[in-house]
């Protein structure tokens, strides 16, 4: 996969391989936004979805995406990005509308995440994707543009009765018509009375041949005529016309018909939108299901078969509920439906179960239908299996914020933890402590048995201090021979001053195995939240700090 230029040293900065993360056959578009400084790399897909190469972008900069973005889409994404960056949400998803090379519009799905944090809490990297939903949009807005089509025509349009006739020179008129014959043709019955030629200039051109011939047909075999053709009236427009008629042959070698037409525009319009509303509710690969407001399932679409395993005979009539993973509080599902009532609208992850009983992940979205009294009719909800995207959100977690020797959290996965019980424990009034662990003469089993050896013991002693600590309990390796113990609402330091020396004598035990000229040990120092710090950056220096001091005391020691 091409990326940009400046990718390699972001990559490297970073300690990650976005590449990697990223499906070989995905037409996604990749993106990498320094939030500080500006700089922007797009890998070659986020190029192509607005027809350019990279080549032709160059420089790249945030500037180069609010260029290309419209304008009208641009404060809402920046909306979105502040709130994220907030931590109001937990990523960034914003539909954007951005400018082809041709000079049209494409519509992108952009969603994005902070990867990265200064020091001082601020958001740095940001990674995120495009894909593009043209196609989905262009489908949206051409159901918008034909709903509001029909809205313009009235619910009933009468018709006209008229009688049609052609002599035997072929020369045609209208007799008799009624005066509804204005809502048809836009005329009046007097002027089509000696020629039919105002009628027939109105038909579409597109048609007209198809209707000539039919008349004809009619005329030579006195079958009854009957067609469908649009007409061009002089004050609506284009509108769609039904006529039925007999013909009745006379001895003057004349035809007469005797029939009917009707304005059927409405209902030509309305079976074109239902035939295209079929088509997507068949075709789309979103998973969609119509309930009532009870709520009961009334319909499901072929892809929700696919996606959920249940055949749309199998949950016809059932509730929703039946789809539940029960990974969720009732608290979520109350707010929920609290923010469907209020808004008429509700989006987000949801996990659901297969039928096969497999949970997974799904983008939920539901919309309340109303009917002509504002009551809600129906619900209809749209998702999207999400279980990938969620499998390579987790593994780039895995990858940024976990130690790849031990798999414990790294300083990185330790930061945002500390942080985040750092904003919590004043507003639950709670504390927590932890306990900045060190190991003493560790670089000794490296430098006699080897780097090999000494990855075992640290896998040795990570186990072990596992095995002193709570299920809530959190442990992360911060250096090569540095641990930290995270102790949530522990406040007591005489209880944290007996874990850390559970800790250094499990680590000690471990450590015997190894004969070095001068043992491995542990030193360890404890902080208290607040009372020695009140974010992550103070509480570890005053761990740090108690632990240096006891580092010394070791060295001091004959056997130190």
């Amino acid at each position: 996969m091409i990326f940009s230029e400046g990718y390699e040293t972001v990559k490297s900065k970073l300690g990650l391989d976005v590449a990697q993360l990223i499906l070989d056959g995905s037409d996604a578009g990749i993106w990498l936004w320094n939030i500080q400084t500006g700089e922007t790399i797009f890998n070659d897909k986020w190029a192509k979805i607005v027809g350019f190469t990279l080549d032709e972008l160059k420089p790249v900069s945030i500037e180069t995406w609010m260029n290309l973005a419209h304008p009208d889409d641009l404060e809402n994404s920046e909306k979105l990005l502040n709130a994220h960056f907030r931590g109001e949400s937990e990523r960034y998803i914003c539909d954007v509308r951005m400018k082809h090379k041709k000079g049209h519009w494409v519509k992108v799905l952009d969603k994005g995440k902070v990867q990265s944090w200064d020091e001082a809490g601020n958001p740095e990297w940001m990674l995120g994707v495009h894909i593009d939903i043209t196609e989905q949009w262009l489908k949206e807005r051409e159901i918008e543009f034909l709903h509001a089509k029909l809205q313009t025509f009235t619910d009933n349009l009468p018709g006209f009765v008229y009688q049609f006739v052609i002599d035997e020179q072929g020369h045609a008129s209208f007799p008799f018509a009624t005066t509804k014959v204005v809502d048809i043709y836009g005329c009046t019955p007097e002027e089509i009375k000696q020629s039919a030629s105002i009628l027939t200039d109105t038909v579409h051109p597109d048609d007209y041949e198809r209707i000539y011939k039919s008349v004809v047909r009619s005329r030579a075999s006195l079958d009854d005529w009957h067609e469908v053709f649009r007409v061009n009236h002089p004050t609506k427009g284009l509108i769609w016309v039904e006529g039925k008629s007999s013909p009745v042959a006379h001895k003057d070698g004349s035809v007469e018909w005797n029939g009917y037409l009707e304005d059927v525009s409405e209902e030509i319009k309305n079976n074109e939108q239902i035939k295209l509303l079929t088509a997507v509710f068949s075709t789309t690969s979103r998973g969609i299901i119509i309930t009532t407001s009870e709520p009961k399932i009334v319909d499901v679409n072929p892809a929700f078969e696919q996606i959920t395993g249940f055949k749309k005979s199998e949950v016809l009539g059932k509730n929703p509920a039946i789809l539940s993973s029960s990974r969720h509080p009732s608290e979520f599902f109350k707010s929920m439906w609290q923010t469907l009532l209020a808004d008429g609208s509700w989006q987000g992850e949801v996990w659901n179960k297969r039928k096969s009983g497999e949970v997974f992940p799904e983008l939920l979205s539901i919309d309340a239908l109303y009917d002509d009294s504002g009551n809600v009719s129906h619900y209809i909800g749209a998702f999207d299996d999400i279980s990938q995207e969620v499998a390579n959100r987790q593994l780039l977690s895995e990858l940024v914020n976990q130690d790849p020797l031990t798999k414990l959290l790294n300083r990185r996965g330790l930061d945002i933890q500390l942080n985040a019980f750092s904003m919590q424990a004043p507003v639950e009034h709670n504390h927590f402590s932890l306990i900045y662990i060190d190991l003493d003469n560790f670089k000794l089993v490296n430098d006699t048995f080897g780097h090999e050896k000494g990855d075992n013991l640290l896998l040795d002693i990570s186990e072990q201090l596992s095995l002193q600590l709570r299920d809530n309990d959190v442990l992360a390796r911060i250096g090569g021979d540095e641990f930290v113990i995270l102790l949530p609402t522990l406040a007591k330091r005489f209880v944290c001053q007996d874990i850390a020396e559970r800790c250094q004598k499990a680590v000690e035990a471990v450590a015997k195995r190894y004969a070095t000229l001068l043992p491995v040990s542990a030193s360890f120092g404890i902080a208290m939240f607040p009372e020695d710090g009140k974010n992550a950056k103070q509480l570890l220096a005053s761990a740090d700090e108690q632990m240096y001091k006891m580092k010394l005391k070791h060295k001091a020691s004959p056997l130190g």
